[in-house]
């Protein structure tokens, strides 16, 4: 019998110095650590954006409610796909000691769901938490989704696991608050490619990525709904990301995530 996405995470030990990561599609990615923490970040596990605005997966869910064994879930949002409606407050039922970290906003609307506050950490930006071990901060974010889909608090996060630094955009538009984070020392640095609602394209991406100080660059929100074809302005090849990159000059190395298959973090630099 083929091992599962979420055994594969289970029985996987973390050398130390080194942080793993698994993307689940879209902007969800699961990160552990050498102390055995699982930190999700965005899953988005239901299909319930079929129901409620007609946009099917594109594939199944890798990882079920009841497989599922995050130490904090993070999301960086209100929007469905970002704070799953279903996942969320089925994983809290079914998982007693998992955390939630999130903005006010979507606090709210967790808290509607059942989500117990004592187990809801709230954040916003400039904040810094630490969970069991793993230091967590928000930072600005500007996703202008349009109206009746606002999201106000909307926040990337930075993850510090013993020196391995990881910074996830979620969703936002280019913005210069990002880019004068250039100072810090990512480890690893995700970027929304998409392009439509409030969302930077994969050029944008890029030149944020170019400007930002990172060993390893991974796009996302891409590769999660099942479309005929794009709607205009549209960037949903991660391969237009890569190459923008590179004409840039950009000497990170880029991983086009695949669902499931592991990336391995570490960040000791090449010198010289």
């Amino acid at each position: 019998m083929a091992t599962s996405l979420a055994q594969r995470i289970e029985q996987r030990t973390v050398p130390s110095g080194h942080v793993s990561a698994w993307w689940l599609g879209g902007s969800g990615f699961v990160f552990k650590t050498p102390s055995g923490r699982q930190i999700w970040i965005d899953p988005y596990l239901s299909d319930i954006v079929a129901e409620i605005f007609a946009q099917k997966r594109a594939f199944p869910a890798p990882i079920t409610v009841e497989e599922a064994r995050p130490d904090f879930v993070i999301s960086t949002h209100l929007h469905e796909d970002h704070l799953d409606p279903v996942f969320i407050p089925a994983l809290a039922r079914a998982r007693r000691e998992t955390m939630f970290v999130m903005p006010p906003t979507a606090m709210g609307r967790a808290r509607t769901w059942g989500v117990p506050h004592s187990r809801i950490i709230p954040m916003t930006y400039g904040q810094t938490e630490k969970l069991g071990g793993v230091s967590v901060t928000s930072v600005p974010a500007r996703h202008v989704a349009g109206p009746g889909f606002e999201a106000p608090d909307a926040m990337g996060v930075i993850v510090n696991v013993d020196g391995v630094t990881i910074y996830h955009t979620g969703d936002t538009e280019y913005d210069v608050r990002i880019r004068d984070m250039r100072e810090q020392r990512f480890t690893m640095a995700t970027f929304c490619i998409n392009g439509i609602s409030g969302n930077m394209n994969a050029r944008e991406a890029a030149l944020l990525a170019w400007h930002l100080d990172v060993k390893t660059i991974v796009p996302h929100h891409h590769l999660l709904w099942a479309k005929e074809r794009p709607e205009r302005w549209e960037t949903l090849d991660p391969r237009l990301f890569e190459e923008t990159y590179r004409r840039l000059g950009g000497r990170a190395e880029v991983v086009l995530p695949e669902v499931g298959k592991e990336i391995d973090l570490s960040d000791q630099r090449e010198t010289g």
